[in-house]
C-alpha cells in the first residue's frame, strides 16, 4: 500500500491517486484497486466517498474546470473597474494564456487525450456545462466592442473561437514534445511570453477597425496585480485541480 501523504485528507488522496490512474490508463483501463493502492486506502473507503468509478472520474474531470460561485464572482469583480471591451478582452487572453501554458496539469492533458480516444463521453458534458458559458462571455465582449466601434469583424463567433485555438494547440504540443528536438523545430526558442504576445497582437490586429491605429490596451495596476496573484495560486496548485480550498483563496483575492 502506498505511503500516506502527511496532513492530506483521505478524500484528497483518493482524488490525486485517481487522477494519476486515469491519466495512465484512461477511464476504461483504470482500476479501483490501483487507485486504492496509490491513495494508501482500501477500496471500501473509496466507495464511502464515491459511489463508483464513474462518479469518481466525473469528479476528477470537474476539477479541470472553473466551478463554484467563483465563476460568477469574477465578472462581478471586473465590474468594479471601468473597463472597455478591449480591456476586458485583454484580461481574458491574459488569463487563458497563463492558465493554459503555466497552470495546466500534465495528468489532466493525458486524461483529455484518453477522452478523445475513448469517445469524449464525459468531456462533452463538461464542455457543455462549463466551457460553453465562458465562450459566450468571450463572444459577448467582442460583440460589445463591435457596437462601441472598438472592434470590426464580420465573423465575431469565429474570432471568439480563434482566441483559444492557438493557445490550446501550443499547449498540447508543449505537453507532448517539450524537451524533445521536435518541439524546438516547431517553435524555436519561443517562450510562453512570446506565445501570449503573439496571440494578443494577432487578436487585436484582426479586430481593429480599418480607420483606427493599432494599439494594445492597458489595464489598471490594481486589476493586473490581482490577476497575477490569482494566476500564481493556480500555478502553485496546478497538480491539485480546482479544489474548494483554491476557490476560497481566489475569492479572497477578488474581494480583498
Amino acid at each position: 500500500m502506498a505511503k500516506k501523504e502527511k496532513g492530506t485528507e483521505p478524500r484528497e488522496r483518493i482524488m490525486r491517486a485517481a487522477k494519476k490512474e486515469f491519466s495512465e490508463r484512461g477511464f476504461s483501463g483504470a482500476r479501483m484497486s490501483g487507485i486504492a493502492k496509490g491513495a494508501g486506502v482500501n477500496k471500501a473507503l473509496i466507495h464511502y466517498y464515491f459511489k463508483d468509478k464513474e462518479t469518481l472520474y466525473v469528479e476528477v474531470m470537474r476539477r479541470v474546470f472553473w466551478g463554484s460561485e467563483s465563476e460568477e464572482e469574477f465578472p462581478m469583480f471586473l465590474g468594479k473597474f471601468d473597463l472597455s471591451p478591449s480591456q476586458r478582452l485583454y484580461v481574458i487572453i491574459y488569463i487563458m494564456t497563463n492558465i493554459f501554458l503555466r497552470a495546466t496539469d500534465p495528468d489532466i492533458m493525458r486524461i483529455f487525450f484518453w477522452e478523445m480516444a475513448e469517445g469524449t463521453r464525459y468531456l462533452d458534458s463538461m464542455t457543455q456545462e462549463y466551457s460553453l458559458p465562458r465562450q459566450r462571455i468571450l463572444n459577448e465582449v467582442i460583440q460589445e466592442g463591435i457596437r462601441t466601434g472598438e472592434f470590426e469583424t464580420d465573423y465575431p463567433l469565429f474570432a471568439a473561437l480563434n482566441i483559444g485555438t492557438f493557445i490550446s494547440f501550443y499547449t498540447v504540443h508543449k505537453q507532448l514534445y517539450k524537451g524533445k528536438p521536435l518541439f524546438r523545430e516547431l517553435y524555436g526558442n519561443a517562450s510562453d511570453q512570446d506565445v501570449f504576445q503573439f496571440v494578443l497582437e494577432s487578436v487585436f490586429k484582426s479586430l481593429r477597425p480599418k480607420n483606427k491605429k493599432f494599439e494594445i490596451p492597458k489595464l489598471p495596476d490594481e486589476l493586473k496585480n490581482k490577476i497575477d496573484d490569482i494566476i500564481a495560486v493556480l500555478i502553485e496548485k496546478k497538480d491539485e485541480g480546482v479544489t474548494e480550498g483554491i476557490i476560497r483563496q481566489v475569492e479572497t483575492i477578488l474581494n480583498d
